[in-house]
């Protein structure tokens, strides 16, 4: 297992989100990768279906294609899995 911490924001309508923190847990079996976590739902992402696809563009220019799974409003919390690679940093760190 593998963490990756990234800083960067959301894409929601076009528009980027505040800065924040993502953490992505990454797994691999059956040789692939995974990648899943959870995040703070910034406010702009409230009222926000789970139907589809988001991106996360971090700082770097790097982008994280994920589908929200669950969105957990009482915690503020969206719980997410990673959709083809996630980018690998240096910031990362063996767990």
């Amino acid at each position: 297992m593998e963490i990756r911490d990234f800083t960067g924001s959301f894409l929601v309508d076009g528009q980027e989100t505040d800065r924040m923190e993502l953490r992505v847990l990454i797994t691999q079996g059956g040789g692939e990768t995974f990648g899943s976590g959870s995040f703070r739902v910034p406010t702009a992402m409230i009222g926000l279906e789970s139907s589809g696809p988001v991106t996360f563009r971090c700082t770097g220019g790097e982008e994280i294609t994920m589908t929200v799974r669950e969105f957990d409003m009482t915690h503020g919390l969206a719980y997410f899995l990673t959709l083809g690679e996630v980018p690998d940093v240096r910031e990362s760190k063996r767990a």
